[in-house]
């Protein structure tokens, strides 16, 4: 049988910025300020995996071009 591997959907403020290919330092100044934070218990932040997708297709359109 094979296994399957799910993505969570949300995912936690240690694993956001690895998600996204970034340190903690760039993720919090430039990126967690355009994303809703979700509470997690009560000192748990996590953000909606879809709305990480979100920012960086924002992020390409606005400054990405193609490789030479």
């Amino acid at each position: 049988m094979a296994e399957i591997f799910l993505m969570p959907r949300i995912v936690r403020i240690k694993d956001a910025p690895t998600y996204l290919g970034t340190n903690i330092n760039y993720f919090n100044q430039y990126i967690r300020p355009y994303l809703t934070e979700l509470r997690i218990g009560e000192k748990g932040v996590g953000f909606d995996r879809l709305d990480l997708d979100r920012w960086v297709d924002d992020y390409v359109k606005e400054h990405g071009r193609h490789a030479n």
